[in-house]
């Protein structure tokens, strides 16, 4: 084909504007992008060597609709993938901190006649198909095939878990996506409730065995304005989607919904819904009554299966369901927002015991992240999660909740593992749970196990990835470098966004003497994970440049007389320094405020210098969580999930 047309080249690749293609230089072949990945790949290169703030490249992509940061984050990872580039290089796209994004490969316009091979074309990315075949760099499938690697080597650690007989295989269930809610109207967009429409479903239909639904985590990228359902339910390998949309406007809710056979796009049910706000909870059951009857399969029961954990309020419904979309994103601000939308929550509906079970996740974590001291909020998220199940004694995710209170607040673990125990056998889908039972076994040294249940909660919530991310922390204290930097780096491919991922990243790179490389890879960005407050002082210190590192522990130190400082970092850091007087000082300290890391200090690579002093010993004991022998170990029966 031959046209007078505007193409950019850069690299080894040419993006053919006139087209709306990004084709190889060499071959011509087109590269397969959506037609959102594309605009903002041809948005940054037609402004090459300008730093584009990120508000900038949501109204050039998004010009009508009001959408999330993430959503651009995600176009950002998608094209590094496919030009190629690995974790730092930045050969074409460099993120600038705080503000956002420059394309820094060399470009050159051009305006003439061009002639390209078609092999491989296909619509151009305006339409809602994906464009061309997808072709990857030998470095993306190597990364991709490593990916692979692991997920066997987990499945096979998995295998040595002591199990009951199987569960019948999901060929024989229906096999069901409920994908995110759409707005009716893109400008009014309440991403909260139209992620909360759907994990409620999820939740509902999830209680009868004949299903086999994709969770969350598995849909939630799903949520695009332009997301063909069927061409998602092909992807997540299912029978069937439910595709919807909904507008709260005042008082009254507008909700449609219809149910699509992915094999031949056949549609099952379709209905739409105008009445009043309060009535949602009915719309949902009504919905799952369909689904269910448009399947054919005996639904259990004709009530509604809301329980008593649930609320009738529906204002209460959808504070929670907010509160539930900031926790996700596990930043200091969302989680100080997300306990705002729960104590709303609760304020309305005294009974609403999830409300309850979400404030003690969010006070959990701001302690365990070493956002808030743990003596400010961890008896906050004691006192919630015992509310909860004092409402509700059968709820698995708030005796989850209260086991992880146990574990890294109260030092019991022979109380988590009950309360994981309980959790599990109530609910043996909870990966949230099945996660903990991962920390559980890491603490007590049993490493293989840990990864094991990092792998199963990876598996119950594929795209979880920071649970994935957790496995490579338990190699970093076996002291297995190697494979935990192979799976951190990977986890980091697919989302450059995991903070704990880059944490663990972190400590490998600190542990192995890489300290320059944890040095460049903590500046890169704010972090604010388990431990990170040490990181570039111990990086410093072990690097023999110990001025720079007693100026950052003065400035750690400031810092701590102004918010909270774990003290088992300042141990940390001194320990790096040689200084074996202050890191027992301050790990007594850390005794004292709870640092939340000392369950895992007779492992800490870190203080591996102090093992022969007669002190750290008697520091972990009075830890109480370190079990040396195999026998006497805690576990969570993994068997039911």
């Amino acid at each position: 084909m031959t046209a007078p047309r505007t193409r950019y080249e850069f690299g080894d690749f040419v993006l053919d504007v006139g087209q709306q293609r990004l084709l190889r230089r060499e071959s011509g072949e087109t590269i397969a992008l959506t037609s959102k990945v594309y605009e903002t790949l041809a948005c940054l290169v037609e402004h090459a060597g300008e730093t584009l703030d990120k508000d900038v490249l949501l109204r050039a992509i998004w010009p009508e609709v009001v959408v999330e940061e993430n959503s651009l984050t995600q176009n950002i990872s998608t094209l590094r993938q496919v030009l190629g580039e690995t974790r730092g290089e930045n050969r074409y796209i460099a993120t600038i901190s705080r503000k956002g994004y420059r394309f820094v490969a060399r470009v050159t316009r051009q305006e003439d006649a061009v002639v390209f091979p078609t092999a491989g074309s296909s619509d151009a990315p305006g339409s809602d198909s994906v464009v061309g075949p997808k072709r990857r760099r030998p470095g993306l499938m190597w990364a991709i095939a490593g990916v692979v690697i692991v997920l066997i080597a987990m499945a096979a650690l998995l295998a040595n878990i002591p199990r009951a007989s199987r569960t019948p295989a999901d060929a024989d269930r229906q096999t069901i996506a409920i994908l995110p809610f759409k707005p009716l109207v893109p400008a009014e967009q309440n991403a909260s409730l139209e992620l909360g429409m759907a994990e409620s479903l999820i939740s509902s239909l999830g209680q009868h065995g004949s299903y086999s639904i994709a969770p969350l985590s598995s849909v939630r990228r799903f949520s695009a304005l332009d997301q063909d359902p069927i061409a998602a339910g092909r992807e997540l390998q299912v029978g069937t989607v439910l595709d919807g949309s909904l507008q709260r406007r005042g008082d009254r809710l507008r909700v449609s919904v219809r149910l699509l056979r992915v094999a031949d796009g056949r549609q099952l049910w379709a209905q739409s819904f105008d009445q009043e706000f309060t009535t949602i909870f009915e719309v949902q059951d009504l919905i799952a009554a369909k689904v269910t009857q448009a399947l054919a399969v005996r639904r259990v029961g004709s009530e509604s299966l809301r329980g008593v954990a649930t609320t009738q309020d529906a204002e209460a419904y959808a504070l929670y369901m907010s509160g539930r979309f900031a926790w996700t994103r596990q930043s200091e601000q969302d989680l100080l927002r997300a306990i705002e939308f729960f104590e709303q929550a609760v304020a309305r509906d005294p009974n609403y015991a999830l409300a309850y079970t979400g404030l003690a996740d969010s006070y959990a974590v701001l302690g365990v992240f070493g956002m808030r001291a743990p003596h400010e909020v961890f008896p906050r998220a004691m006192a919630a999660a015992e509310k909860a199940l004092s409402i509700d004694p059968t709820l698995a995710a708030a005796h989850s909740a209260l086991g992880h209170i146990l574990l890294q607040y109260q030092h019991d673990p022979a109380g988590a593992q009950r309360e994981y125990q309980r959790a599990i056998d109530l609910d043996p889908t909870l990966a949230l749970t099945v996660h903990r039972c991962g920390l559980l076994s890491a603490m007590q040294g049993d490493f293989d196990l840990a990864v094991a249940a990092s792998a199963k909660a990876q598996q119950l919530e594929p795209l979880w990835l920071a649970a994935w991310a957790a496995g490579g922390n338990y190699l970093y204290y076996a002291r297995r470098y190697d494979e935990s930097l192979q799976l951190v780096e990977q986890v980091l491919q697919l989302d450059e966004r995991i903070d704990n991922a880059r944490g663990f990243l972190i400590r490998n790179l600190i542990a192995t003497g890489n300290h320059e490389r944890a040095i460049a890879e903590y500046d890169e960005r704010p972090l604010q994970t388990p431990g990170s407050n040490a990181f570039r002082a111990q990086a410093l210190a072990l690097a023999g440049r110990r001025d720079e590192a007693l100026a950052e522990l003065t400035r750690v130190l400031k810092k701590s007389r102004e918010r909270y400082v774990a003290a088992h970092d300042v141990a940390l850091i001194y320990a790096a320094l040689g200084d074996t007087e202050s890191t027992f000082h301050w790990l007594e300290r850390a005794m004292e405020d709870r640092s939340t890391l000392l369950v895992f200090l007779a492992h800490e690579p870190g203080f591996d210098a102090l093992h022969g002093d007669p002190r750290f010993a008697s520091l972990v004991r009075r830890i109480g969580i370190s079990r040396d022998r195999t026998e006497d170990r805690l576990r969570c029966r993994l068997s039911s999930v």
